[in-house]
């Protein structure tokens, strides 16, 4: 089990669109009740996507493709909408901050997100969503893997935010994980089209 737990630490850790969410918390609020909030929702979020893929990937791919293909592509336009939504819509707090990204608008984007489709069919072994003890073994690897790194990008965060105000005041953060966002869903775009094209 500990290749899974290797594999998930190294997923998780990438800058993408949830952790982008996390870090921008982190200089907003810090490292408090609202972003331990954010972080169980981002668990959630994952708990769910993952067992949702685990669970039908089989049967669709075989079957019905074109409605993974579908589900990947409003995933992609979920994530340019966040990305848009971030770079035209700053909204500043008393100390001049970006507020935080609301507990919802976290929780969706990272139903969006194309990592759980990862974990499910590359981490997961072979049978893991056939048999309950396995599945819950999984899961359990997950939660014990995902939730220190939550904690550590909202820390990165209220660090970078207290130590260096000049440089991420402003919408400078809420731009910076604008780009962050639309960067990982243009690669995600052009994934899918090759793999359409390909196919």
């Amino acid at each position: 089990m500990y290749y899974i737990a290797i594999a998930m630490l190294t997923v998780l850790l990438v800058p993408g669109p949830t952790n982008s969410l996390l870090l921008q918390s982190g200089v907003s609020r810090g490292l408090g009740r609202y972003s331990v909030k954010l972080i169980l929702a981002e668990w959630a979020a994952y708990l769910i996507q993952i067992t949702a893929w685990g669970v039908s990937i089989d049967a669709l791919m075989a079957n019905y493709g074109w409605v993974v293909v579908a589900t990947k592509i409003l995933a992609v336009i979920f994530l340019f909408y966040i990305s848009l939504k971030l770079w035209f819509s700053v909204q500043m707090e008393a100390s001049g901050k970006p507020s935080a990204i609301s507990v919802s608008a976290l929780f969706l984007a990272t139903l969006s997100n194309p990592k759980g489709l990862f974990f499910a069919s590359f981490v997961a072994p072979t049978g893991t969503f056939a048999n309950l003890e396995s599945y819950l073994s999984f899961m359990a690897i997950f939660s014990l893997v995902i939730l220190p790194v939550g904690i550590v990008w909202v820390g990165l965060g209220a660090v970078f935010g207290r130590n260096l105000p000049s440089i991420i005041s402003g919408n400078r953060v809420n731009r910076f994980v604008s780009l962050v966002i639309g960067l990982f869903a243009s690669m995600a775009l052009y994934s899918l089209a090759s793999n359409v094209i390909v196919a």
